[in-house]
């Protein structure tokens, strides 16, 4: 009876922290912002709309690490990762070695 009092116990506590969380969707939504604020505007000319997948994840110290970047212009390649490689990330509630996937566009300004 003791041991299932206490499996009990700690599936409810854990239940209880694991709520108490930020939800995914406000993380994916901060991260893609200063994301966007790394990456600035673009040292280089645009003549159409180019899109990107970019496939990244943070590190144990907060930070960016490129995996690919999936675009068909290589300017945009060596752009999106001189910029965010090694980069640090302030959220907090990051899932450190998770890879994450962003789309990006660049549009001709």
């Amino acid at each position: 009876m003791k041991k299932l009092f206490l499996l009990l116990a700690i599936t409810v506590s854990t239940t209880i922290f694991a709520n108490n969380s930020r939800p995914a969707d406000v993380v994916k939504s901060e991260i893609r912002t200063e994301i966007i604020k790394l990456l600035g505007n673009a040292n280089f000319n645009v003549e159409n709309d180019l899109t990107a997948d970019v496939e990244f994840m943070i590190n144990n110290k907060g930070e960016v690490i490129v995996l690919t970047v999936d675009t068909k212009n290589s300017d945009v390649e060596t752009y999106v990762k001189n910029k965010l490689n090694y980069r640090l990330i302030t959220n907090k509630f990051i899932v450190k070695g998770k890879i994450y996937k962003m789309p990006l566009k660049l549009v001709k300004a």
